[in-house]
């Protein structure tokens, strides 16, 4: 089972929040992120979180019982929302509305694939699936697609296959150099020897000349 965490950031359209909800079997908002499934035609199973935004809609049209608080301060409500997925049996979390407004909190957010590492979690908005790697994964996408590979500590032994500028056993720091590169073909392997690396696999096409 795939679960759909909804965060309270800026929202994806309608259409691929709809669709990530028809796909996932759980549907978990976090605090406010409420508001954002209300607002596609998406009723949550669950919201969890610290509820300081649902707490002054009482009115909204989501039974009760499916509110759970969690006051804890050292935890964000997306952190929250995710725990609370993965403690259901979700075998994988997707992530949307976790990005947009206050950079502080986009980059807070892109922290827990870091967090989260030991688990498939996968933020979505309408550019970007963006994922963590450790060791390897796949690509997979239209021949074009636009992927970016961005190291935020630092990587080591980086290699790739199947994208137009490839990497060979190369350190990757934390810098714009893996920015926009694109699938040759339908799939793409990368591979990380040591560090955790973000892929973002672009939702369209933009082959260079």
């Amino acid at each position: 089972m795939r679960a759909l965490v909804i965060a309270h950031g800026e929202p994806p359209s309608a259409g691929l929040l709809r669709e990530l909800a028809a796909g996932a079997g759980l549907v978990v908002a976090a605090d406010g992120g409420a508001l954002v499934a209300l607002d596609a035609g998406v009723m949550p199973d669950w919201v969890v979180g610290d509820l300081d935004t649902m707490d002054q809609f009482p009115a909204a049209p989501i039974p009760r019982e499916r509110f759970v608080r969690d006051a804890d301060p050292e935890t964000t409500d997306l952190e929250k929302a995710i725990r609370f997925a993965l403690a259901r049996g979700a075998a994988g979390v997707d992530v949307a509305a976790a990005g947009g407004g206050r950079g502080d909190h986009a980059l807070a957010n892109l922290s827990v694939l870091v967090l989260f590492a030991e688990h498939d979690v996968v933020l979505h908005d309408d550019l970007f699936a963006v994922w963590l790697v450790r060791g390897r994964t796949e690509v997979a996408g239209e021949p074009g697609t636009v992927v970016s590979l961005i190291a935020p500590g630092g990587c080591r032994g980086v290699t790739t296959r199947g994208l137009r500028w490839e990497l060979r056993d190369d350190d990757l720091p934390f810098s714009p150099r893996g920015v926009h590169n694109e699938l040759v073909g339908a799939r793409a392997e990368v591979e990380v020897r040591e560090g955790a690396l973000l892929v973002f696999r672009g939702r369209w096409v933009e082959r260079h000349r």
